[in-house]
């Protein structure tokens, strides 16, 4: 961590692995709120890398506002359009508004009833992935996060598959017209399916948001197709970014494999260790609305300020040997849900999941075993793996 000149957080392909881990930690111990402004781009921003520092800008939503974007890269136009009229990108008193409504079929009472839907959808996938292993474990993987939000949300399964892909392209896709043609999609599909339940009152997860309001809250339709295609990704996209790169940390590391199997680490600490690790949100964006210190500098209005989440996740003065993989890990006080009043609104869902594929490992699977080189996507936002060759043996 001596090097003179700060590294290129934007180094073409540096998030093809996980180099960006050393940028990080350079960063953290020299620059911890550095200014960045990549080559190409029209203007720059502020990044952070510590983690107390990320915490206090997810906490501050007075001075620190989503609704400019949550993301580098977004476009403007598409950004205005759903700003605080869809959850991520918005701000109080709207997102305390919407929030209220959209929580409700993620309460601990309604996941509770969903339990043993998502045990048998897990156990269904570990038992195919046994019986046939394919080249790329994530074909089988992908399975479990898209069949659990779509039965939830009351899509028809006929639908999973095509809409499991398009939301991948809506995230992933290289080309910004084709994830803003991926977005319009799945926009148009919730358009319908709200349009067509207001005629039938057939699907209970919409009428579950529109009938059980708050005091008086109500989405409008607006809204609603919005929210829809926000939870959709947040219960599809992120979660099977870390069961990869979980299942991926089992077989480079057998013993860490073993103290689970054994009965040493419960399924639940596994989990959260699974998701410090894995990161599926690298990094989240706010805008300034006036004057803010963040750390030891002081930021102006109108400025966007990027906060690292794969940073904050390996910052030594949370996490004790924090470049080591340990499902045992104690406190695990990571970020890969957020902070504040934007703390994701599927995690209990995702560690349902999650837990669930890991018990299933346990009674199933005998060995975890890697059969080739993984390959990450390349991006720096929604990161991780999208083909991991490995093999789950009973």
């Amino acid at each position: 961590m001596k090097q003179r000149t700060a590294p290129d957080l934007f180094e073409p392909g540096l998030f093809e692995g996980t180099r960006f881990y050393d940028v990080f930690a350079w960063y953290r111990e020299n620059e911890p709120v550095s200014w960045q402004h990549p080559a190409g781009e029209p203007e720059g921003f502020w990044s952070v890398t510590k983690y107390c520092d990320i915490v206090a800008v997810h906490r501050d939503t007075t001075r620190l506002s989503s609704t400019k974007g949550m993301r580098l890269g977004s476009t403007e136009s598409a950004v205005a359009a759903v700003a605080n009229k869809m959850l991520i990108v918005s701000d109080p008193p709207d997102h305390t508004r919407m929030k209220r409504v959209l929580i409700q079929p993620f309460s601990n009472e309604v996941l509770a009833r969903a339990e043993e839907y998502v045990d048998q959808v897990v156990a269904d996938v570990v038992a195919e992935a046994v019986r046939n292993p394919a080249p790329d474990l994530i074909t089988h993987l992908a399975r479990i996060p898209t069949d659990v939000i779509c039965a939830i949300m009351g899509i028809p399964p006929s639908d999973w598959a095509w809409i499991g892909a398009k939301t991948t392209e809506a995230f992933e896709s290289p080309s910004e017209v084709q994830r803003i043609m991926a977005n319009g999609d799945i926009f148009k599909y919730f358009t319908d399916m709200v349009r067509e339940n207001r005629r039938t009152g057939t699907n209970d997860f919409i009428g579950g948001l529109t009938a059980r309001n708050d005091g008086g809250t109500q989405l409008t339709d607006e809204e609603l197709v919005f929210n829809l295609s926000g939870v959709l990704a947040g219960g599809n996209e992120t979660t099977r970014y870390t069961l990869a790169a979980l299942t991926h940390q089992l077989a480079e590391h057998p013993d860490q494999w073993r103290r689970i199997a054994g009965g040493e680490v419960g399924p639940a600490d596994a989990t959260e260790e699974g998701l410090r690790w894995s990161v599926p949100g690298m990094h989240v964006m706010r805008t300034t609305t006036e004057t803010v210190r963040v750390g030891d500098v002081e930021i102006g209005p109108g400025q966007r300020v990027v906060t690292w989440i794969g940073s904050a996740n390996r910052d030594p003065e949370v996490f004790d040997d924090p470049d080591t993989f340990d499902v045992g890990r104690s406190g695990n006080r990571h970020l890969s849900f957020g902070a504040g009043r934007h703390l994701c609104l599927g995690s209990r869902l995702a560690r349902l999941e999650i837990t669930a594929y890991l018990r299933a490992l346990r009674t199933m699977v005998s060995t975890v075993g890697l059969e080739g080189e993984p390959r990450y996507n390349g991006s720096n936002f929604t990161w991780g793996l999208n083909e991991l060759p490995a093999v789950l043996r009973a």
